[in-house]
Order: structure tokens, then sequence, then C-alpha cells
């Protein structure tokens, strides 16, 4: 029973790659190799997006930075992140 709703889940996704990858003698499947591979990139693209958007109807040149108490928990990940990054960027010229 849970394998026939894994496979219905998974099926309609797995159908994409195996169009592209046929099995090999019949028997193994490398689709799945592919699947994870391509998942895997629009997870990692999809975490490196930020993860809120400037309102709209005002320009991100006249609004003024707000400061780290007026962020959201994940904004101060992204400005530390991005402060530390251009120190360090600083600090070692290539």
């Amino acid at each position: 029973m849970i394998w026939f709703n894994f496979s219905t889940l998974c099926d309609p996704y797995l159908n994409i790659f195996r169009g592209i990858i046929p099995p090999l003698g019949g028997a193994l499947d490398l689709s799945p190799i592919l699947a994870f591979l391509v998942l895997n990139a629009f997870t990692s693209a999809a975490a490196a997006l930020p993860a809120e958007l400037p309102a709209t109807g005002v320009s991100h040149e006249a609004s003024s930075m707000p400061t780290m108490s007026e962020l959201t928990s994940s904004q101060r990940k992204w400005r530390t992140r991005l402060q530390n990054n251009s120190s360090s960027n600083n600090n070692n010229p290539s």
C-alpha cells in the first residue's frame, strides 16, 4: 500500500527522465540519479534567492536601509553573509 502511494507520487516526475535515459539492459533504471541531480540543482538555486522582495511602488534607491533590529531573521542572515563576503573580498584582493 505504501509502495503504491509512493510510486503514484514519484512516477510522473521520474517519467520525464525515463524518456531521456532509457533503462540499461531492460532492468537497471538510472533516471532517479538524474532526477535527484536536477532536484538538488533547483533546491540549491531556490535557497540562494532572497526570501523577501521589497514593497511594490517603492524604488530600491529611494528607500533607506533598515537597521538590523528592523529586519527579519532571514534578512539578518543575508546581510551578515553579504557583509562578511565584502569584508573578506576587501582584505584579499586578487
